[in-house]
């Protein structure tokens, strides 16, 4: 879509923007090579949404294209790196913008100018060009493209989506706010029945008028981003600028265009993956330090990284891990672990997010950030959907299987809780296996295509899973001995249980002292019993925990008498495996 946007004088709208704005699918280069040899230079501004080297229409990707091809212009680069690195040109600029820009031919800013600074000077800058793919909300754009106050033209690519949401993604405020209290309502009694704490003291209502504010800002940025480039020019109009279609570029120039900033990204992040792997080790306090400084230079902020990836890892920092992190492999791995090997540490891992949060909010949580650090409704929801049934090696899997059927209905009947907690949308229209790859995907996992297979007039396509060789299991090692040591230095540390001699199979001693309950009530089949109760957390929760796996967990046995404690225990069936709770948690049914 190749538009052009003029404003002409007196329109009004616009105030100091009066400006001629033209967009087209790959903005060109500043044409500086016809007056090479001119003693007069053109001057650009030129916008960018992204800032990382993997960016290839970032600020870094194309500083370093247009330096290979236009070696004589005097670049500047303004976004978050250089501004804080003493040894860039940028360093501190911003507190002398004016006086600066003066001194170059092109300058490319990320959102780092997108507000708070005003570029008043004159005759300098004979064009703004912007790149912006969908990651400013819209009314960021329109401010970006506004720093140079003087009447000149602006050229703009902008994406027709835009690439992230608020939240749930709702576009009304009533449907993302409540999206958010339901969450913190099953979040709470999750983690209240799976770690058997009370959490009734916490205030959900905090700053109520933030979070109001928070839902009408959010459900218009969703709005927006569903038409971001209809959104931006609709803006420009309100702003006072005109709409004109620009001309097209030439398939061949787009396409050089194209390979030439893909190139000089590629091998600029390369340098740069290679660059943290070899990178100094740090300690600790080194870390620690480097993280507080506000100043680095591009050595320091490669010390770091690698530094932060080998606690987050625990492996050896190779380019690949850092492409890795750097595509969100993190989350993904995280969530395979918790799902899997790690899943008896996942109710200690949230309960210890959630009391940090409590304790710094005064027992009060901000229930964007409360729900985004809670990880085991997403794991409980995999669990229900028996994810793990499709990661067994060699075995074909179709469509029309009697269990991928099953899969699909369950998938769609709930695909409203499956929206909310992992952020993939499920509708009738998708093929048990396309469902089936999406929820895969939350943890880098895919099924492998086969081929079709069949009778001639009933060939249908055929997957398997094959294990990634992505040194994974190397890393959930790591994270198990790490969850191993940390939850053994946490009962050695109780104040309320004393351990047993060396040597003693405590398991076998406490089921030994199992006995025959005073009350001689029929034990089997008692439930966790919510503190918080069911019905004041929502109809999501009660989909997630009444529907789709009617008990988090499952009495099995009668209760017994556990002395190191001096209380009542029973044991309990979770999804993730066997283990002892206390009896005032129960209720008979």
């Amino acid at each position: 879509m190749n538009i052009r946007l003029a404003l002409e004088q007196g329109s009004g709208g616009a105030g100091e923007n009066e400006a001629t704005l033209s967009s087209a699918p790959l903005p060109p280069c500043p044409s500086a090579s016809h007056h090479a040899e001119s003693s007069w230079r053109p001057r650009f501004l030129l916008c960018c949404s992204a800032q990382k080297a993997l960016s290839k229409w970032g600020t870094q990707a194309l500083e370093e294209r247009f330096r290979r091809k236009y070696p004589h212009l005097r670049i500047l680069r303004i976004d978050s790196e250089s501004v804080a690195d003493p040894s860039h040109a940028a360093f501190g600029c911003i507190a002398h913008l004016n006086e600066i820009l003066t001194q170059y031919d092109l300058v490319i800013a990320s959102p780092s100018l997108e507000t708070g600074v005003s570029i008043d000077i004159r005759g300098h800058f004979d064009g703004v060009w912007g790149i912006f793919q969908g990651v400013q909300p819209v009314n960021s754009v329109r401010q970006m493209l506004a720093r140079v106050r003087e009447t000149v033209d602006r050229h703009i690519w902008v994406r027709e989506w835009g690439m992230s949401v608020v939240g749930n993604g709702s576009t009304s405020i009533g449907g993302l706010l409540r999206s958010q209290h339901v969450a913190t309502q099953a979040n709470i009694a999750l983690l209240s029945a799976a770690d058997n704490d009370d959490y009734s003291f916490v205030d959900q209502n905090f700053q109520p008028e933030s979070l109001q504010t928070w839902g009408k800002r959010g459900s218009v940025i969703n709005v927006e981003m569903r038409r971001y480039r209809e959104s931006v020019l609709a803006g420009l109009v309100e702003d006072g600028y005109t709409i004109i279609d620009a001309d097209d570029a030439d398939d061949d120039e787009s396409g050089a265009v194209i390979e030439s900033v893909k190139a000089a990204s590629e091998q600029l992040y390369t340098a740069e993956c290679q660059a943290i792997a070899q990178a100094d080790e740090l300690s600790q306090t080194e870390l620690k330090k480097l993280q507080d400084k506000r100043a680095k230079t591009k050595t320091e902020r490669h010390q770091q990284r690698k530094a932060e990836l080998s606690r987050r890892y625990e492996v050896d920092v190779t380019p690949e891990l850092v492409e890795k992190d750097d595509d969100g492999w993190y989350p993904q791995l995280r969530m395979h672990y918790y799902l899997t090997l790690g899943r008896e540490f996942l109710t200690n891992r949230d309960a210890k997010r959630a009391k940090a949060q409590l304790e710094a909010g005064e027992n009060s949580i901000w229930k964007p950030d409360f729900n985004k650090g809670q990880l085991l409704p997403a794991v409980l929801l995999l669990e229900n959907l028996q994810m793990l049934q499709f990661l067994t090696p060699d075995i074909q899997l179709r469509s029309s299987d009697e269990k991928m059927v099953e899969f699909k209905a369950l998938a769609v009947q709930y695909r409203h809780v499956i929206k909310n907690y992992l952020n993939v949308s499920i509708s009738e229209k998708l093929t048990p296996v396309a469902i089936a790859q999406k929820l895969l995907a939350k943890i880098d996992l895919k099924l492998d295509y086969v081929g079709r297979l069949g009778k001639r007039e009933n060939r249908e396509c055929v997957y398997r899973f094959v294990p990634p060789d992505d040194e994974r299991d190397s890393i959930f090692r790591q994270w198990l001995n790490r969850d191993e040591a940390l939850n053994r230095e946490s009962v050695s540390g109780s104040d309320n249980i004393v351990l047993p001699t060396q040597g003693i199979d405590t398991t076998s001693q406490i089921l030994e002292e199992v006995v025959s309950s005073p009350q001689g009530q029929a034990w089997k089949g008692l439930k966790l019993k919510m503190q918080q109760g069911l019905d004041s957390a929502g109809s999501f929760y009660n989909q997630l925990v009444s529907t789709i796996g009617e008990a988090i967990g499952v009495a099995d046995g009668e209760p017994y008498w556990n002395g190191y404690l001096g209380q009542w225990q029973v044991w309990v069936n979770f999804a993730g495996g066997c283990r002892s709770v206390v009896c005032d948690w129960l209720m008979a049914v």
